[in-house]
Protein backbone atom coordinates (compact mmCIF):
# COMPACT_ATOMS: atom_id res chain seq x y z
CA UNK A 1 0.00 0.00 0.00
CA UNK A 2 2.64 2.49 0.68
CA UNK A 3 4.31 1.91 -2.71
CA UNK A 4 0.67 2.81 -3.99
CA UNK A 5 0.48 5.23 -1.84
CA UNK A 6 3.84 7.35 -3.48
CA UNK A 7 2.91 6.35 -7.23
CA UNK A 8 -0.11 8.03 -6.78
CA UNK A 9 1.87 10.53 -5.10
CA UNK A 10 4.20 10.87 -7.72
CA UNK A 11 1.57 11.19 -10.53
CA UNK A 12 -0.61 13.08 -8.34
CA UNK A 13 2.29 15.80 -8.41
CA UNK A 14 2.62 16.05 -12.37
CA UNK A 15 -1.05 16.21 -13.12
CA UNK A 16 -1.49 19.03 -10.60
CA UNK A 17 1.31 21.34 -11.05
CA UNK A 18 -0.30 23.03 -14.37
CA UNK A 19 -4.10 23.54 -14.42
CA UNK A 20 -6.68 26.33 -13.32
CA UNK A 21 -9.59 27.75 -14.63
CA UNK A 22 -10.52 31.06 -14.67
CA UNK A 23 -14.23 30.27 -14.19
CA UNK A 24 -16.81 29.05 -12.05
CA UNK A 25 -15.84 25.69 -10.88
CA UNK A 26 -18.72 22.49 -11.00
CA UNK A 27 -18.37 22.11 -7.16
CA UNK A 28 -19.54 26.39 -7.07
CA UNK A 29 -16.29 27.33 -5.93
CA UNK A 30 -15.25 31.02 -7.36
CA UNK A 31 -12.23 30.92 -9.79
CA UNK A 32 -10.29 34.02 -9.97
CA UNK A 33 -7.45 35.06 -12.47
CA UNK A 34 -4.86 37.20 -11.28
CA UNK A 35 -2.35 38.82 -13.24
CA UNK A 36 0.38 41.14 -12.05
CA UNK A 37 0.08 43.22 -15.22
CA UNK A 38 -3.62 43.67 -16.31
CA UNK A 39 -2.86 44.89 -19.62
CA UNK A 40 -2.00 41.42 -20.51
CA UNK A 41 -4.64 38.94 -19.83
CA UNK A 42 -3.60 36.81 -22.87
CA UNK A 43 -0.55 35.66 -21.11
CA UNK A 44 -2.72 34.25 -18.33
CA UNK A 45 -5.11 32.68 -20.45
CA UNK A 46 -2.13 31.20 -22.57
CA UNK A 47 -0.67 29.79 -19.66
CA UNK A 48 -4.00 28.40 -17.73
CA UNK A 49 -4.34 26.76 -21.69
CA UNK A 50 -1.09 25.26 -21.23
CA UNK A 51 -2.25 23.40 -17.98
CA UNK A 52 -5.46 22.09 -19.62
CA UNK A 53 -3.83 21.01 -22.36
CA UNK A 54 -1.50 19.03 -20.07
CA UNK A 55 -4.23 18.11 -18.08
CA UNK A 56 -5.74 16.35 -21.18
CA UNK A 57 -2.12 14.77 -21.97
CA UNK A 58 -2.17 13.11 -18.91
CA UNK A 59 -5.07 10.99 -19.47
CA UNK A 60 -3.30 9.19 -22.43
CA UNK A 61 -0.31 6.79 -22.22
CA UNK A 62 1.87 8.75 -24.25
CA UNK A 63 4.24 9.44 -21.26
CA UNK A 64 6.57 11.65 -23.47
CA UNK A 65 4.04 14.07 -24.74
CA UNK A 66 2.97 14.31 -20.98
CA UNK A 67 6.47 14.93 -20.14
CA UNK A 68 6.74 17.85 -22.99
CA UNK A 69 5.07 20.14 -20.19
CA UNK A 70 8.49 19.50 -17.79
CA UNK A 71 11.35 22.07 -18.44
CA UNK A 72 14.59 20.08 -18.60
CA UNK A 73 15.62 21.24 -14.85
CA UNK A 74 12.34 20.66 -13.65
CA UNK A 75 11.99 19.69 -10.16
CA UNK A 76 8.81 17.44 -8.86
CA UNK A 77 8.19 17.97 -4.49
CA UNK A 78 6.12 15.00 -3.77
CA UNK A 79 4.53 14.82 -0.21
CA UNK A 80 7.20 13.15 2.12
CA UNK A 81 9.77 12.16 -0.26
CA UNK A 82 13.08 13.27 -2.32
CA UNK A 83 12.77 15.97 -4.90
CA UNK A 84 12.57 14.46 -8.21
CA UNK A 85 15.16 16.62 -10.29
CA UNK A 86 14.86 17.04 -14.47
CA UNK A 87 12.89 15.11 -17.17
CA UNK A 88 14.64 11.02 -16.08
CA UNK A 89 13.31 10.84 -12.35
CA UNK A 90 10.40 12.53 -13.48
CA UNK A 91 9.70 9.77 -16.26
CA UNK A 92 10.17 7.29 -13.60
CA UNK A 93 7.44 8.62 -11.80
CA UNK A 94 4.80 9.05 -14.61
CA UNK A 95 5.27 5.54 -15.68
CA UNK A 96 5.16 3.44 -12.55
CA UNK A 97 1.83 5.75 -11.76
CA UNK A 98 0.73 5.02 -14.84
CA UNK A 99 1.19 0.85 -13.99
CA UNK A 100 -1.42 1.47 -11.21
CA UNK A 101 -4.98 -0.58 -11.30
CA UNK A 102 -7.45 2.02 -12.40
CA UNK A 103 -5.35 5.02 -12.27
CA UNK A 104 -6.28 8.29 -13.27
CA UNK A 105 -5.99 12.10 -12.54
CA UNK A 106 -7.63 15.26 -13.31
CA UNK A 107 -7.12 18.88 -12.41
CA UNK A 108 -8.51 22.07 -12.94
CA UNK A 109 -7.00 25.83 -12.45
CA UNK A 110 -7.94 28.03 -10.12
CA UNK A 111 -5.90 31.04 -10.24
CA UNK A 112 -3.20 32.09 -11.89
CA UNK A 113 -0.34 34.94 -11.95
CA UNK A 114 1.89 36.28 -14.45
CA UNK A 115 5.70 38.11 -14.02
CA UNK A 116 5.45 41.96 -15.27
CA UNK A 117 8.15 40.82 -17.78
CA UNK A 118 5.62 37.33 -18.75
CA UNK A 119 8.23 34.99 -18.73
CA UNK A 120 7.92 33.26 -15.39
CA UNK A 121 3.82 32.34 -13.83
CA UNK A 122 2.36 30.08 -11.16
CA UNK A 123 -0.98 28.53 -11.04
CA UNK A 124 -2.54 27.22 -8.05
CA UNK A 125 -5.25 24.03 -8.73
CA UNK A 126 -6.91 21.57 -7.45
CA UNK A 127 -6.87 17.71 -8.42
CA UNK A 128 -7.91 14.14 -8.08
CA UNK A 129 -6.36 11.06 -8.63
CA UNK A 130 -7.92 7.48 -8.14
CA UNK A 131 -6.54 4.12 -8.11
CA UNK A 132 -7.44 0.72 -7.44
CA UNK A 133 -5.80 -1.08 -3.75
CA UNK A 134 -4.70 -5.00 -3.75
CA UNK A 135 -8.12 -6.00 -3.26
CA UNK A 136 -9.73 -4.00 -6.08
CA UNK A 137 -10.90 -1.09 -3.92
CA UNK A 138 -10.71 2.52 -6.13
CA UNK A 139 -9.85 5.20 -3.71
CA UNK A 140 -10.05 8.91 -4.74
CA UNK A 141 -7.91 11.36 -3.53
CA UNK A 142 -8.14 15.43 -3.35
CA UNK A 143 -5.29 17.59 -3.35
CA UNK A 144 -3.87 21.09 -3.93
CA UNK A 145 -0.98 21.81 -5.79
CA UNK A 146 1.25 24.73 -7.21
CA UNK A 147 3.50 25.05 -10.06
CA UNK A 148 5.86 27.43 -11.37
CA UNK A 149 6.13 28.39 -14.79
CA UNK A 150 8.83 29.80 -17.06
CA UNK A 151 8.47 30.38 -21.20
CA UNK A 152 11.83 28.66 -22.61
CA UNK A 153 13.59 30.18 -25.46
CA UNK A 154 10.61 29.44 -28.23
CA UNK A 155 8.12 31.68 -26.20
CA UNK A 156 6.29 27.98 -24.80
CA UNK A 157 5.29 27.81 -20.85
CA UNK A 158 7.33 25.13 -19.56
CA UNK A 159 6.48 23.85 -15.65
CA UNK A 160 9.98 24.17 -13.93
CA UNK A 161 8.23 23.34 -10.29
CA UNK A 162 5.31 20.63 -9.32
CA UNK A 163 4.46 20.75 -5.93
CA UNK A 164 1.38 19.24 -3.73
CA UNK A 165 -0.85 18.14 -0.84
CA UNK A 166 -3.51 16.68 0.19
CA UNK A 167 -6.98 18.32 0.54
CA UNK A 168 -9.94 18.13 2.50
CA UNK A 169 -12.63 18.87 -0.20
CA UNK A 170 -12.36 19.09 -3.93
CA UNK A 171 -11.12 22.98 -4.73
CA UNK A 172 -8.67 24.99 -3.08
CA UNK A 173 -10.17 28.00 -2.85
CA UNK A 174 -13.35 28.33 -0.30
CA UNK A 175 -16.74 28.38 -1.80
CA UNK A 176 -18.10 32.31 -2.13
Amino acid sequence: MRRTALAVGVLFLSATACNFDSTKSSAGTASSTISSDPSRPDQTDALMQTSRDWAKAAMTSDVERILSYWADDAIVLEPDQHALIGKAAIRQMVQTSMKLPKFSITWSPESAVISKGGDMGYLIEHNRVSFADSTGKVHTQFGKAVTIWRKDASGAWKCVVDTWNGSPSQNVYPAV
